[in-house]
């Protein structure tokens, strides 16, 4: 039988294999210091923020009964005077760190951004990665970077797999959620497999003595490993991510599963087994704690009390559907939390992601029950939410198994800013009205700072009002008792006017009042004068409201996003400039925060 004969002039020394295993190891170890070293600064400037929130916490508002007249912006001084002063250099500094860092997004494929933090973040790692491969490889001798390209690799599978789980220590160290960590899941593992290719290429090419040839089943196993990871990258390109998601998420779990019991079984023979290992350890540890949530939430196996297992299904408009479900445990406004559906679902098993759109507590401050309502607002596209919309189409107001995973998610805490402005487009409402529900029932306990909240919805139809029309008004009128300002501004973006009939019939029992420009004033339907909701037939000038906002704030302002990514960028760019930006910071303008609400999977 003829041997393989090696393709490389060059005649490795027992000096230059030793040199070769002392580099992996010490290259291994410089990688791993490197990524250490950015999760431990990014907790200490976590830590230090908190520090700083005890030690200086934020000034609250005298406590005052509000009267009607206080829903105008007139009521709040303006927040700056107009010259330029060297003790707001650092404040001027810091704005312009958050323009350059997160709010100038940079295009990185169709329909898809990237801010230049996340850009420098990859391609930093990316850059740190390829300098660790190729130093001191005798000019860029391949003998020296091929079984390097693999242990550079698998040593990262861990750091891969914890990037992609739900319940990871990077997370809680952090304070960054996993969805914002899924970018760079993505950017990791398609380096990791640029570099395991670089690792079976350069060994092919130079000819594969006896001992490694696939005769060898550790080989084969190595092939399949690679095979299976490598369509895996494939199958989550943004195109096919998008239009397949559900099988996607199946054929992934399936994919990655092969290729960790693979390489572990191709690494484990030459003594490297160590690397692969603690990446399925730390996936198992994912899927557990995710099970005994998921028990725990619902009480599996605890109570006797079939409502634990079941929620409530609503179709609001044509298109959206409430889903309701009564559970025993705590969440923070703008989490969420995955759903499971065993009869609505194709597999049983499907979790898909939604924001919780209520909060934990009554609006009154009390604690409330031990079960609380868990309210989803989906909207029924393709896939497992076009279905459960055809379910509740099809059944009327009825009920199905479920369950639900979570919570998750770092949402901010607003209750340390002077004003803030919540903008949400479409079913992003269900991230930006529990922050406005914290925000009174934080206000009514005297445990905020807000003064002023403005509540910006910007949606299609206005039958979609029905959504939110009874949580609304009771926020309204629950804050007319605080000092809170509350300015809810509704803008109907289709192409008929405006025309609402809500009344106590309605399934919210919620009343509005409309004013639009296009079309006659409707009636006031119920709502006491104070609190009528202005909905206005077009798309809001964003520019114009954040600047007019940020001007009379008197303290720092919040601006949190919730929608199309369209949406999202043009906040961002609008915040680049104008009272927002680092020359208005030096002349006395408040600081502005943007905090943009999108899951790393559909970004």
């Amino acid at each position: 039988m003829a041997q393989s004969v090696s393709l490389r002039s060059f005649d490795p020394t027992t000096a230059d294999k030793a040199l070769k295993a002392e580099q992996q190891a010490k290259y291994v170890r410089d990688l791993w210091i490197l990524l250490a070293s950015v999760v431990a600064f990014l907790a200490f400037i976590r830590a230090t923020r908190y520090l700083f929130s005890l030690l200086f916490p934020p000034r609250l508002p005298t406590s005052e009964v509000a009267s009607p007249e206080k829903t105008t912006s007139e009521t709040v001084e303006p927040g700056h005077n107009g010259k330029a002063s060297w003790r707001r250099i650092p404040a001027a500094f810091a704005s312009a760190f958050r323009v350059a860092a997160f709010r100038l997004n940079v295009p990185i494929g169709p329909g898809s951004v990237a801010s230049v933090a996340e850009l420098l973040f990859i391609f930093g790692y990316i850059a740190a990665i390829f300098v660790l491969l190729l130093v001191n490889t005798e000019g860029l001798n391949d003998w020296f970077f091929e079984d390097r390209a693999a242990h550079l690799a698998s040593c990262q599978l861990p750091l891969i797999v914890a990037l992609a789980g739900k319940n990871n220590i990077i997370s809680f160290f952090t304070g960054v959620s996993h969805e914002k960590l899924n970018i760079l899941h993505r950017a990791a593992a398609r380096t990791c497999l640029i570099l395991l290719w670089i690792h079976a290429i350069s060994r092919a090419s130079s000819g594969l003595p006896e001992k490694f040839d696939f005769t060898h089943g550790w080989m084969r196993c190595g092939a399949t490993g690679l095979s299976a990871f490598t369509l895996a990258t494939i199958l989550s390109l943004r195109p096919i991510r998008n239009a397949f998601f559900e099988f996607f998420l199946v054929s992934h779990i399936a994919l990655i599963g092969i290729f960790l019991v693979a390489g572990y079984i191709h690494t484990r023979d030459p003594g490297f087994g160590h690397y692969i290992w603690p990446a399925l350890v730390v996936w198992a540890f994912d899927r557990v704690l995710r099970a005994t949530r998921l028990l725990w939430n619902n009480r599996v196996g605890i109570s006797k009390d079939a409502a634990s297992s079941l929620a409530t299904v609503e179709l609001l408009s044509s298109d959206t559907v409430r889903l309701t479900l009564r559970r025993r445990f705590n969440w923070k406004p703008g989490q969420h939390a995955y759903i499971i559906l065993p009869t609505v679902s194709d597999l049983p098993s499907e979790a898909h992601p939604f924001t919780i759109a209520s909060i934990p507590n009554p609006l009154d401050g009390s604690q409330g029950a031990q079960e609380k309502d868990v309210v989803f607002l989906i909207r029924g596209r393709t896939g497992f939410t076009g279905r459960l919309r055809d379910h509740a189409n099809d059944n009327g107001i009825c009920t199905v198994p479920a369950y639900v995973d979570g919570p998750y998610g770092c949402p901010p805490d607003l209750t340390k800013y002077t004003t803030c402005i919540l903008i949400a487009g479409g079913s992003g409402v269900s991230y930006t009205l529990p922050l406005l529900l914290n925000l009174v029932q934080k206000s009514r306990a005297g445990k905020s700072a807000a003064q002023r909240v403005i509540f910006v919805w910007s949606v299609r139809d206005a039958e979609h009002v029905k959504w939110i029309s009874k949580l609304l008004t009771e926020a309204l009128a629950a804050a007319q008792s605080t000092s809170l300002v509350v300015d809810p501004r509704l803008y109907i973006t289709g192409a008929s006017a405006p025309s609402l009939q809500l009344s106590e019939t309605d399934s919210d029992k919620g009343s509005i009042s409309v004013d639009s420009p296009a079309t006659e004033k409707d009636s006031k339907l119920g709502l006491p004068a104070y609190s009528a909701l202005r909905v206005t037939h077009g798309r809001p000038s964003i520019r114009k409201m954040l600047h007019e906002e940020i001007a009379a704030s008197s303290g720092p302002v919040s601006v949190d996003v919730a929608g199309p990514s369209g949406l999202s960028q043009s906040v961002a760019q609008a915040l680049a400039s104008g009272y927002a930006s680092p020359l208005s910071a030096l002349k006395g303008a408040p600081t502005v925060t943007l905090h943009t609400e999108t899951f790393g999977m559909t970004r």
